[in-house]
């Protein structure tokens, strides 16, 4: 965790030293909607909600063109039901996000439309575990659902209304599988991860 936050806290004081030069803007966006599942073991395609508090960077490079670091924690909600078992951890698991967006403007001043597409990379605050509430004494009860890692595409569509509103959706599209294989308990397959916001937000 310790190499996580020194690794975000370099790349978003480098980007702040190189930005002197160029017209650069903080934002920072709150997110509500919602967590989704795909693959083979995932069942419920959107078994929960999300809520995300983030901050970026926005460093302009040409006139339509700009590139956003930047931070994000993720709470995400709600009972997780895979093929083979039932139940899962009701208070939801916690992530903290490093993303890195390209972005496209159009618009004049106080009226732009920005689309924006990059990586994001995640870990497991708090990790979702198992909780089969029609046995108790499972094995897998207590164990973790998911890896610590993931990496998923992030898109965004924000639009931009005078010099510090905007709102907008946002989304992630996880890449990597995140089910915890126990072969032990017959728990195999694929889930990844993704989330559909509703966010808004304040830049300056």
């Amino acid at each position: 965790m310790k190499r996580y936050i020194h690794i975000l806290s370099a790349m978003l004081l480098s980007i702040a030293a190189a930005a002197q030069e160029k017209a650069v803007q903080s934002s920072f966006m709150i997110g509500a909607g919602l967590f989704g599942e795909t693959g083979s073991s995932a069942e419920n395609v959107f078994p929960g909600a999300v809520l995300r508090l983030s901050y970026g960077l926005d460093v302009k490079v040409s006139e339509t063109w700009s590139v956003m670091p930047g931070a994000g924690y993720r709470i995400q909600l709600g009972e997780i039901n895979h093929i083979g078992w039932v139940g899962g951890d009701p208070t939801g698991m916690e992530m903290a996000d490093i993303f890195c967006q390209a972005r496209y403007r159009f618009g004049s001043e106080g009226q732009r439309t920005v689309a924006g597409l990059g990586p994001q990379f995640s870990y497991m605050v708090l990790p979702d575990t198992y909780y089969i509430d029609a046995d108790p004494n499972n094995p897998r009860n207590g164990k973790e659902t998911f890896g610590k890692w993931d990496i998923a595409l992030q898109p965004c569509i924000i639009f931009q209304r005078g010099k510090h509103w905007q709102w907008g959706f946002e989304a992630s599209v996880g890449l990597r599988n995140m089910l915890r294989q126990y072969p032990e308990y017959n728990v195999s397959g694929t889930v990844r991860l993704h989330n559909l916001m509703l966010t808004c937000g304040w830049r300056f």
